[in-house]
């Protein structure tokens, strides 16, 4: 999608021009969230909303959608539907359904049960949210959030996202974890807002309680209240909440949930009625040891789930706890896929097993009920596997075929020589057979059907001036061979071969903010399920790219010299220059402590890539490598005018939704070329071409100055320009951009 399509958003609502806070706080974050928005704002007025009862379950086993009505706990309806990947979520407006697979979300109408055209998504598994009879889709890893319903809207925040958590109005939050923002998406407007940010190192998570929403700070222990226009009063908590806590979605009868999955147990916080007082003791409920990392609540109870057992504990608001098996349907044969937890708009948390023909109903006082989805009551017939006692008595799709179709010919015994004086004859032989005989009609021992692979154990990443290492243990294969293996992050992925168990991810270089890295097996049935790494960090800046990058003279056969301006240094203090060729992680050709090097040894009209950047010692006294800034060019062996297409951060400017600091023109200056000539100019963002460029005609010189053409706002991007012309089409150097 082109950056100028990016930019063109929407006016807000009249209703909300006048609030001058909040419109300062929406302007200071749009460039940086390059909010897309697909569809106009909703009308405020468009009457109530009504709560959705029940819940739409994918059960990919026999590839239908069954709905679960929540008061009988009967299957009521169901929609054949084969496209859904294991692991589908489906979540309900007023009048549809979506399941959300990877790569795809496939919707149908509740009314009539039709599957409309399926829309295309990222291959991640979003995690879905309904509300006030609207739905929501968000794609935590690429940053991408989905309003799906009546009032459609879709967000690009571009970095990963936490736990989100929508409030009984409709009003959607997230939180932008690398940067700490804190943003909305109210269900009146078609756009998202940012008005909060979290303190720059402190870990928490959003939750909702009774119907506002608040941010639980776990470095600081402190809730805050959260509003259109930012930060409202908050509340100390009265005791020591690790920072590893999981923070449920919505309180429990008014207190806060928070999971310690380290003590396995649960501890329920009840706030002050006025602000600046401390927050009640905790209620600790003592959870059996596993290893807990979901947690949803249904009002006045709480569902709790097991990853390793796949076991669910239910607490009530008195901390009575029960628990309850969740996959009882899986064989020792199949796949394992992890539960699925959901909270509905009914309040009910629904705990659906890996391949959702079983789901365990939590209502609203934490009471667990089980129900079997798609058994033959409901009109499926799926066929039943025998228990270890049975034993097959017919062959596979031969009904009523005896195993053995005739008995084999009555043998007679041999006559016996009474008369002992006489020899004995012997008896007649049949012939030795030369081949065994055929076994007739005996049943077949049915295939062993492949699985996608198993999950990538021992998963780990380091970082290094490079980028990060990831290394992991081979992943189970379940019938076919591992064939590669897929990492995958914010923006980017890479796929290795399946004999690979570690590999530098050298596009994640330079990062200075948090950031995980995903890994999945692959084999002919599939992808397996993802594993991340921990939190991958650099502790400090390094030195932004080299700007005005230039041939500052040539003409000498098999010789050129570069020349660029100083960068910023980041949080280090200069060491050297250095300058490669062919690729970013070649090794240096000239290292300089000056800003130009002579590079030798070319050869005359070869086009060279090179890749320059500054190295600056951190406080630590580690070694980091700064942000490229890249020139092509080719020497040559007589002397002859130096041609100059250079692109670089110009003036600041207000563009649309392209605002200060982030955004400013980007400049091309053009020398040497032919005079008199039409060329055009076409600027590029991370190798994607984004404005429809210009079409200028150089001076008698051929020299020609593009300062107020291109405005841009994409910070931490690589920029270049491209000029077409008589003679062919000549590349900028390529620089990253920064924010004014």
């Amino acid at each position: 999608m082109k950056l100028t399509k990016l930019l063109r958003r929407a006016d807000p609502p009249e209703g909300r021009k006048g609030r001058a806070g909040l419109a300062a706080v929406v302007a200071g974050c749009v460039a940086l969230t390059s909010v897309v928005v697909l569809t106009g704002a909703g009308d405020p007025n468009s009457g109530f909303k009504f709560t959705q009862s029940g819940h739409w379950i994918y059960n990919s086993a026999i590839g239908r959608v069954f709905h679960l009505d929540s008061a009988t706990l009967k299957v009521d309806a169901q929609v054949p539907l084969t496209t859904g990947t294991p692991g589908a979520q489906v979540v309900q407006t007023d009048t549809d359904a979506y399941v959300l697979s990877k790569s795809r979300i496939d919707k149908f109408g509740k009314s009539d049960l039709s599957v409309a055209e399926p829309l295309k998504v990222p291959a991640e598994q979003a995690i879905g949210l309904e509300a006030a009879g609207s739905a929501f889709a968000i794609y935590q890893q690429e940053g991408r959030v989905m309003r799906l319903g009546k009032q459609p809207a879709t967000a690009f925040l571009g970095v990963p996202l936490g736990d989100p958590v929508v409030t009984s109005d409709g009003t959607l939050w997230v939180h932008r974890v690398e940067d700490g923002g804190l943003c909305q998406l109210p269900l009146t407007v078609d756009r998202m807002s940012c008005p909060a940010t979290v303190q720059k190192g402190h870990k928490g998570a959003l939750t909702v309680i009774g119907n506002k929403a608040v941010f639980v700070d776990l470095t600081a222990d402190r809730v805050t209240d959260l509003t259109p226009d930012g930060f409202g009063s908050h509340v100390d908590l009265s005791n020591d909440v690790p920072e590893s806590a999981v923070v449920a979605a919505n309180d429990v009868d008014g207190k806060i949930a928070f999971l310690d999955r380290d003590q396995s147990a649960v501890h329920l916080i009840g706030l002050p009625d006025k602000p600046g007082q401390k927050a009640d003791a905790p209620i600790i409920t003592k959870l059996r040891k596993g290893n807990y990392d979901k947690v949803a609540s249904s009002g006045r109870g709480l569902a709790v789930l097991d990853r390793k057992s796949s076991d669910l504990a239910t607490v009530d608001r008195d901390g009575h706890v029960g628990y309850r098996k969740v996959d009882i349907h899986a064989e020792e044969d199949e796949v394992k896929r992890e539960p699925n937890l959901f909270r509905g708009d009914d309040s009910k948390v629904y705990v659906e097993s890996g391949k959702g023909d079983h789901v365990v109903v939590v209502d609203e006082d934490g009471k667990a009920k089980p129900v079997e989805i798609a058994t033959d009551d409901d009109g499926i017939n799926r066929p039943k596997k025998p228990t270890p006692s049975q034993k097959p008595t017919q062959p596979v799709n031969t009904p009523d075929v005896p195993v053995h179709t005739q008995e084999p010919p009555e043998k007679k015994d041999p006559p016996t020589n009474p008369d002992r004086d006489k020899p004995d004859v012997p008896a007649k032989k049949d012939p030795p057979r030369t081949t065994e005989p055929p076994q007739r009609n005996l049943p077949k021992k049915p295939p062993i059907t492949a699985g996608v692979p198993g999950a990538p154990s021992g998963v780990s990443a380091k970082y290094g001036t490079d980028g990060p290492t990831v290394n992991w243990l081979a992943a189970t294969a379940n019938g076919a061979p591992v064939t590669a293996y897929v990492l995958s992050w914010s923006g980017g992925s890479k796929t290795v071969s399946g004999s690979t168990r570690s590999t530098l991810v050298t596009e994640l270089a330079g990062r200075t903010t948090a950031y995980t890295v995903t890994i999945r097996a692959r084999n002919r049935v599939g992808l397996g399920p993802a594993v991340r790494t921990g939190s991958i960090k650099r502790q400090y800046a390094e030195a932004e790219s080299p700007r005005e990058i230039v041939v500052r003279d040539d003409g000498t056969s098999g010789r050129l010299t570069l020349a660029w301006d100083r960068p910023t240094m980041g949080d280090g203090e200069f060491v050297r220059y250095t300058v490669s060729i062919g690729t970013a992680t070649a090794k240096p050709r000239v290292n300089t402590t000056t800003t130009q090097a002579t590079v030798t040894g070319l050869k005359d009209g070869t086009k060279y890539t090179f890749y320059v950047r500054a190295v600056t010692r951190a406080p630590n006294g580690e070694l980091l490598n700064g942000k490229l800034t890249t020139l092509t060019a080719a020497p040559v062996g007589k002397e002859e005018p130096t041609r100059r297409l250079v692109a670089s951060r110009g003036a600041g400017t207000e563009y649309n939704k392209c605002e200060p600091p982030d955004c400013a023109f980007i400049q091309v200056r053009m020398e040497n070329f032919r005079p008199n000539t039409r060329y055009k100019f076409v600027p590029y963002v991370d190798g994607k071409q984004f404005n429809e460029g210009a079409t200028l005609t150089t001076d008698s010189q051929g020299h020609q100055l593009v300062d107020d053409r291109f405005p841009c706002s994409m910070v931490g991007k690589q920029v270049y320009v491209l000029a077409t012309g008589p003679e062919g089409t000549t590349k900028s150097n390529t620089f990253t951009w920064k924010s004014g």
